[in-house]
């Protein structure tokens, strides 16, 4: 039987709830349901035993979800795709919220509000390949959060408030492809932060805070293809010279770099800078560190 105000389709099997002012996942869901499509709800709880084995696309986004009840997710072990954004309620989540989800290949987790993540969230998301954390308000991240998403590509960050990105954060993403940072209020990157995305093609870091990049990170990626570095406050001082050299060095297709100090090269674009305006440089300035 297909749950009242809901439609039902039998190949795939397939349960269409959404827009529908549900305050609670309705009842009934058939257990052979593949794919379950909840969104545009003001659902605000999820709770364990709700969801078939069967469940190979869960969509919840645009809801009132404020608490996921453990174990919600853990007998859905043929889950490839869930679906939790824009629900601006949902600010904490368990440490174990999505273990056993081995299948899982795209979490959405955009527009919740997450201040920060608990260590561990995404142990053992092995098969995942798109990770969606975009504008929430996340302040940190802790390094190894990543670690076991050996298969991710694409992870979207952009949108968040952080300052700094540690040296083990992106630790273990050795197949990413795709990294959006923009729109944060990143001053510092370790230079070693960036080391071990060999396969990395796409990076924006346009919309910070970013003065210089003491230590060379971008060095550490050889599949680099664009880069998008604009609007940040770009000092084009000694301070650029890794920066510049590293531009000089690469063939990757990338945004304008418009310095902001000192004055006299304001709106001067860094990659442009010539060896005569580091003549006054210490030769020994590429290894500094911040």
């Amino acid at each position: 039987a297909c749950p009242a105000l809901c439609t039902c389709y039998v190949s795939p099997p397939t349960v269409s709830c959404q827009a529908n002012n549900f305050s609670s996942v309705p009842a009934g869901l058939p257990p052979g349901a593949r794919r379950l499509f909840l969104q545009n709800n003001v659902i605000g709880a999820l709770r364990a035993g709700t969801f078939g084995p069967s469940t190979v696309t869960l969509w919840l986004y645009s809801n009132n979800i404020s608490s996921i009840q453990p174990g919600t997710f853990r007998h859905l072990p043929a889950l490839e795709e869930l679906d939790l954004g824009d629900n601006p309620h949902l600010r904490v989540l368990a440490p174990d919220t999505f273990h056993g989800l081995h299948r899982l290949q795209a979490l959405h987790l955009y527009r919740c509000r997450l201040a920060s993540l608990p260590s561990g969230i995404f142990r053992g998301l092995r098969s995942l390949q798109y990770l969606y954390l975009q504008e929430n308000g996340l302040l940190y991240l802790q390094d190894d959060l990543f670690a076991d998403l050996a298969n991710l590509s694409h992870l979207f960050l952009h949108g968040n408030r952080l300052r700094a990105l540690s040296e083990g954060v992106f630790r273990g993403l050795s197949s990413l492809d795709r990294l959006l940072l923009h729109a944060h209020r990143l001053a510092a990157i370790h230079r070693r932060a960036l080391g071990g995305l060999a396969r990395l093609t796409i990076l924006y870091l346009f919309n910070n805070s970013l003065v210089a990049l003491p230590g060379d990170p971008l060095a550490a990626l050889p599949a680099l293809q664009f880069l998008r570095l604009n609007a940040n406050p770009w000092a084009c001082d000694c301070r650029a010279r890794p920066l510049w050299a590293w531009f000089r060095r690469t063939r990757v297709s990338s945004s304008a770099v418009p310095c902001a100090s000192p004055p006299h090269r304001r709106g001067t674009d860094l990659r442009h800078l010539r060896p005569r305006d580091f003549d006054a440089c210490p030769d020994d300035h590429d290894d500094d560190e911040d």
